[in-house]
């Protein structure tokens, strides 16, 4: 873990998973141990994993808003290549909530901060700009992963 990851589950538990209610967290390239087609294939397989993207820019020198794709897990009844706004997240349990340990959840998940006051509105240490710059070197990765999904 490092300085943006905190696990608080005296505020969780007030949340009442508000937050995973809304919208399933996105992953950093960094919570898989390698990127590569063959690797993400087998996780995306495993059936909690969508491919979404997020227009950006994708080119800091040429600013140019293009699609970036990036994977996080998957919204209930979602398809694996799912652009959506938000969703319950498929993994989120009512009567247990998340199911991962903590450490093998996605970054996006581990940074996330509840706000009991807010329901819904959690904050988070990682944001989807952070995780889209982060993938975005893996564009190639996950557009075949795309791809090979869609057909």
């Amino acid at each position: 873990m490092n300085g943006n990851e905190v696990e608080d589950l005296k505020i969780c538990s007030e949340c009442g998973g508000s937050c995973c209610k809304n919208m399933a967290c996105h992953f950093s390239p960094d919570d898989f141990q390698r990127i590569s087609f063959k690797t993400l294939k087998i996780e995306i397989e495993k059936g909690h994993i969508s491919i979404d993207w997020w227009y950006s820019d994708i080119d800091e020198k040429k600013p140019r808003y293009k699609r970036v794709y990036y994977l996080r897990i998957k919204n209930k009844n979602a398809n694996i290549l799912d652009p959506s706004w938000g969703g319950q997240c498929s993994l989120w349990d009512k009567g247990k909530g998340c199911p991962l340990p903590f450490n093998e959840r996605p970054k996006g998940a581990r940074a996330l901060i509840p706000n009991p006051d807010l329901k819904g509105k959690c904050d988070s240490r990682y944001t989807k700009e952070m995780c889209v710059r982060d993938w975005r070197k893996h564009q190639t990765i996950l557009k075949r992963l795309k791809e090979h999904f869609v057909k």
